[in-house]
Parts: structure tokens; sequence; C-alpha cells
């Protein structure tokens, strides 16, 4: 049997009690109550074990022959599913996950999107398109040539975006796909394509058939989005507004953002909105956690993207502490001022 092994924090009036609860009550059934058929051996082959408890650290081993990987959205399911059910567990925290086999490549990665936009030494330069909402798409065209113009490596829809009435998917994806053929320009440009399982496979084949290469996905589509993303060649941005309903340590129970960054890794994401190192990010972010979620991206060959209160300061800063294997993402600071094309020239060439 191969197992993956999961390290919690846990409190509770017994820690071994509460290890013992959680990969019995995760695994083959009530901790408290043994029927005849969970002793049997073929049911037995199926418990998760309890590898070691230090303090409050525990590891369990969870079979992986429960059920058929990859499946993230089940593995989420198993291993940080029925804990708030159980009474002797009174907090739970996901803080590591291991033996997992590999999933996906990126479909594009750091290195290729680096040399395909000439940053082979500098930050990439990601530009977000503002307002969220309400874009004609005569609008939406004026803001990104100015982008493009501007020297953007990466454009960026908001979440907020979607799929919309006013300002459909497929006629946006017409309108940039001949404007960036028409300059002739290697900029990478993110659609927000969030939406329901069905919905999502056919945003996504608008995409594709439409000529776009990129698409932008907010976590709360699901972590299997990003495997269903991949399964289309389409490069992926993972974003991640509302991820503190899931890691925000305060919480009973919940997940470390690094975690959460593995999974979509190993789901085939190119680029991620990894946090923020300053900024105007909330008190309470870990910036130990954004440090690792960065590693984390540049060994495996993605882009770790920054923002949240991103400008050509900052960037510099956090360029002095990082070096060049990673994305400035500007939202506001490019729209504030009378034209973003001189934003974003400012911006790239703080970058070179």
């Amino acid at each position: 049997m191969q197992y993956y092994t999961v390290t919690y924090e846990v409190e509770g009036p017994d820690i071994a009690d509460a290890a013992h609860n959680i990969a019995i009550g995760q695994s083959i059934g009530n901790p408290n109550i043994r029927s005849e058929i969970e002793n049997a051996p073929n049911i037995k082959a199926f418990e998760a074990l309890v590898h070691s408890i230090e303090g409050n650290i525990v590891k369990i081993k969870y079979p992986l022959d429960a059920f058929m990987w990859p499946n993230i959205s089940q593995l989420l399911c198993i291993i940080q599913g029925g804990q708030s059910d159980i009474a002797c567990v009174e907090r739970c925290r996901v803080t590591n996950i291991e033996g997992l086999p590999y999933m996906n490549e990126p479909v594009l990665g750091m290195k290729a999107f680096k040399e395909r936009v000439g940053a082979e030494n500098r930050p990439l330069f990601g530009a977000i398109v503002k307002p969220k909402s309400g874009l004609t798409v005569a609008q939406l065209v004026s803001i990104v040539t100015e982008m493009i113009d501007g020297g953007a490596d990466f454009i960026k829809e908001d979440e907020i975006l979607a799929n919309t009435s006013y300002l459909p998917l497929w006629h946006r994806v017409n309108a940039i796909s001949e404007l960036i053929s028409r300059k002739n320009s290697n900029v990478l440009y993110s659609y927000c394509v969030n939406a329901d399982p069905m919905q999502l496979g056919e945003n996504l084949q608008v995409v594709k058939s439409h000529g776009g290469d990129c698409v932008h996905i907010n976590f709360w589509s699901g972590l299997g989005a990003y495997t269903t993303a991949h399964k289309w060649d389409l490069a992926c941005h993972y974003q991640r507004s509302g991820i503190r309903i899931l890691t925000d340590p305060g919480n009973r129970f919940s997940i470390s953002w690094p975690v959460l960054v593995k999974l979509g890794i190993m789901a085939g994401i190119d680029t991620m909105h990894v946090g923020m190192l300053g900024g105007y990010y909330p008190e309470g972010e870990s910036e130990e956690e954004t440090l690792e979620a960065i590693q984390l991206c540049t060994e495996n060959d993605r882009v770790a993207s920054l923002s949240c209160g991103m400008n050509p300061e900052v960037a510099r800063e956090i360029r002095g502490m990082i070096g060049n294997d990673w994305m400035a993402s500007i939202g506001g600071w490019l729209h504030t001022g009378d034209s973003i094309y001189e934003r974003c020239n400012t911006m790239r060439k703080s970058l070179e």
C-alpha cells in the first residue's frame, strides 16, 4: 500500500486521542463505533495510520489507493474534512503534505515565459485590468493597448470579470487576440474564466478556440479547475483572493498557504498570486509563508506573482530581497495617473 503523509497542528484535551480520531474518522469510519466489517482485513488495509506525535504536531499516513489519484478535490475532503465534526479535536491546521505522486509540469513555466518576453535578467511585470467590471470591448482594448505599449509582460483580467452578458468571454478573446497579433507582441494575456465545472469547460474551450493561450482561475472554482485548464494546454494563473477563509491561522480548522501552493503546482499552474511583501497586505499574513510560497514556485519553474500595493519603489525593495525570479503585478497604481502607458513605462524601466 502506498501512503502520503499529512502534518497537522492539533489542539484538544488529549492529542493522541485526537490523532487517532482523525486517522480513523478520515479513512474508514467512526473511531468509537467499530462494526465487525470495519475490522475485516480488506477494510483495515485502507486505515490511515498515526505516524508520529511530537507535542501538538501530528503526522498521519493516508493510503493513496483510497481514491483515484490525481483528484485534488477528494484529497482535500480527506485531509481536512470531518475533523470539524470530531468533538475531541478543538483545533486542526494542515501544515504540510508529502509523498504524493507528481502530476503536471507547467504549460509554459517561468523559464520559458521569461525567455518569451526577454526578462531573463529582471523580474516580470504584470499589469491588472481595472475597473473590475462594466467595461466595453472598446475600453478594454484601449487599456490593454496602453499596457502592451508600456512594456507589460503579463496582463491579467480581474477575478470579478469572468463571463458576462455585457462583455462576453468570446468577444474579449477575439478582440485581445487580434490586438496582440496586430502588435506582434509576446505578452501573455490571462482571461478570467471562473465558473462551475460544466461552464468552466465551455469557457476553456472558448479561450482555446478563439486564439487565447492563458487563463485566470480564482481558487473558488476549485483546485481541480487547474488540472482541467492544464488538459486544455492553456497556461494558468492561480488567483487566491478569498483564500484566507481557508488559510487564516486564527480559524479553528485551516490549511496553511504553502500546502495549497504545493497542490496548485502539482495541478500544473504557471503563475500564482502568492501574496505580498510589504504593500497593503493585511496584518496576520505570514511573511514566512509568503517566502516559502515564492521558494516553492521558483524551485518548480512557476512564476510567483506579488501584488496588493505594488509600485516601482516597493518592487525595487522586493527585488533586493529575492532577486529576479518573480513577477511584480500592479493594478491600482497603474490606473491612478493620467496615462496607463506612462505608468507602465515607468514600472517597466524600474525593473530594468
